[in-house]
């Protein structure tokens, strides 16, 4: 048992930056799907691929509208997002991963995504379901505010990860890293779905950037001291919990579930913090200055 839980503290992230809902629910699920497979010749992107697949078999099921095909949608979403744990645990624990397969973990969430998002429209659609608004709306609304949220996620990671324990490259740096990648890929025959892999991460990274382009430096112990617990908070917003939701609310049958999350509580907390975040980073690069 103690070997166990020593190789799954290995097989996660850095723990100041996992997702808490992963920690509770998902990658334990995960991790027992590792041990299954692990001396199988499987490969970290194989596991993303399946993980696309399982995300698009959960749209399709939502697209019936029954709520026999909600709970199994839900459950196939559930079984999408743990795949896509595995893939990086996997590689962790194996020292396998790549870099266009970070970028191919990251496709596998907006594939999958857009999937269930799609398949919700049209079976809220078939199942009748109606609210004050319509459901397109309430949806589309849902999905932006899932993306805006995990992106700010994300962010803040990276940032954390690189000025709070300077074991990764900021959002800053990794472009720089991936535009080099792809600038050696032009020079070469093949290899175009890595070059598109980048492409894309390139276009995402930039959005992430929201703050500018410019490189920002504060003392470590003093980020990662002021920004340790207030990371937590940002990670109770990332699309692991609007999964969860999601899940939630299709084995019940009450998509309002995942909206009223989303479209309410989820853009309050990120207002909240927002704010919060402002005033740390501003009191942090002030004392940075200062010494």
């Amino acid at each position: 048992m103690i070997k166990w839980y020593r190789e799954y503290k290995l097989s996660l992230k850095d723990i100041a930056v996992e997702e808490v809902v992963d920690l509770i629910f998902f990658r334990p699920l995960a991790f027992i799907i590792v041990k299954l497979i692990y001396r199988l010749p499987v490969t970290p992107n194989q596991i993303s691929v399946l993980s696309i697949m399982a995300g698009i078999t959960s749209g399709v099921f939502f697209a019936m509208g029954s709520a026999a095909d909600f709970m199994y949608a839900g459950l196939f979403l559930a079984l999408s997002h743990t795949l896509d744990c595995c893939d990086g645990m996997i590689a962790r624990l194996k020292k396998n991963g790549t870099i266009t397969g970070r970028i191919l973990d990251g496709f596998a969430d907006y594939t999958s995504a857009t999937a269930v998002f799609v398949g919700m429209n049209i079976g809220i659609y078939e199942a009748g379901l109606e609210y004050f608004i319509p459901s397109w709306i309430l949806l589309a609304g849902s999905a932006l505010s899932m993306i805006i949220h995990s992106i700010a996620v994300d962010y803040y990671k990276s940032e954390f990860l690189a000025h709070g324990l300077g074991v990764s490259n900021s959002t800053q740096a990794d472009r720089e890293l991936f535009s080099g990648e792809l600038e050696k890929l032009k020079g070469t025959k093949g290899r175009y779905f890595d070059r598109l892999l980048m492409w894309l991460y390139l276009g995402y990274s930039r959005i992430q950037i929201f703050r500018g382009k410019e490189k920002k430096e504060y003392d470590q112990k003093t980020y990662y001291r002021s920004n340790r617990m207030l990371l937590r908070l940002w990670n109770w917003l990332g699309s692991p919990t609007h999964i969860f939701f999601i899940v939630i609310s299709a084995i019940l049958f009450k998509p309002e579930i995942f909206f009223y999350f989303s479209l309410v509580a989820a853009n309050i907390w990120m207002t909240a913090l927002l704010i919060i975040q402002a005033r740390v980073n501003k009191k942090i690069a002030k004392i940075a200055a200062d010494e």
